[in-house]
């Protein structure tokens, strides 16, 4: 018997097929873009004479796009956000992952 849910990526809980197909449509065609302004974010700050600075601005940032994101697409599938809010919260993992790596980068460190 095939299982209903499956897991993606290094996120810890398992998701439904519909969240899954969530997660991937939000890579297909918003990560690449948010990567792009965090990179620009981070060479921005690098370059000014106070340096990195790190607040809760550009998280803030990224949390509200996906949020506006989700809610339009949950609305043009028909879907109740609150049923599948897992994918929400894999895309947000994912994110704090590459905002990390993101900072890594800037500072010069692997």
């Amino acid at each position: 018997m095939l299982s209903r849910t499956e897991r993606i990526d290094e996120f810890h809980l398992k998701l439904s097929r519909i969240e899954k197909e969530l997660y991937e449509e939000f890579l297909k065609t918003e990560e690449a873009e948010l990567m792009l302004e965090m990179r620009q974010y981070f060479a921005q700050a690098k370059g000014h004479a106070g340096g990195i600075r790190f607040d809760d601005s550009l998280w803030s940032k990224i949390e509200n796009r996906v949020g506006l994101w989700f809610g339009e697409v949950c609305a043009d599938r028909n879907q109740n956000e609150n049923l599948i809010r897992r994918s929400k919260e894999a895309i947000l993992h994912r994110m704090k992952n590459l905002l990390a790596k993101t900072i890594r980068e800037s500072l010069g460190t692997k």
